[in-house]
């Protein structure tokens, strides 16, 4: 085998290998952004938990002795998210009302429908604190 041949192999296979890289790790971050808020949050709650006890190797006992102060710190978080929320909407408002005049009829309807998913996730939040604070 001619020393030619032998180089372009090894470029094409690592120009394959480099392609097949971007293309999983395009995929990877697109389910992830798809998934990212799927459940809730109690879900996100649950990962949290998932994470420490992955990451620091938590024992059972420490999971127990943990999952109260993961609890009790989610709940303020949102507490405090919901507090600054029309702030947070107003500022968005501002901005897409901004925004739409730059882009076409089907960019804004897109958009819209991305502030309108956006607006149920926050919803969701809110009623899972209420609901959080109602069981106290």
């Amino acid at each position: 085998m001619s020393r030619g041949k032998l180089w372009g192999g090894l470029i094409v296979l690592f120009l394959a290998g480099m392609l097949t890289g971007i293309v999983g790790t395009c995929f990877y971050h697109w389910y992830e952004q798809q998934h990212r808020g799927e459940g809730g949050p109690a879900a996100r709650q649950e990962r949290l938990m998932k994470h420490l006890t992955k990451e620091l190797s938590l024992t059972p006992a420490q999971q127990a002795d943990i999952q109260p102060i993961v609890k009790r710190a989610h709940l303020d978080i949102l507490r405090l998210r919901v507090q600054h929320q029309p702030e947070v909407e107003r500022i968005l408002t501002r901005g897409i009302v901004e925004l739409k005049p730059k882009l076409s009829a089907d960019q804004q309807m897109k958009l819209d429908g991305l502030y309108a998913k956006l607006q149920r996730r926050w919803q969701d939040s809110r009623d899972y604190l209420q609901a959080a604070q109602e069981r106290k």
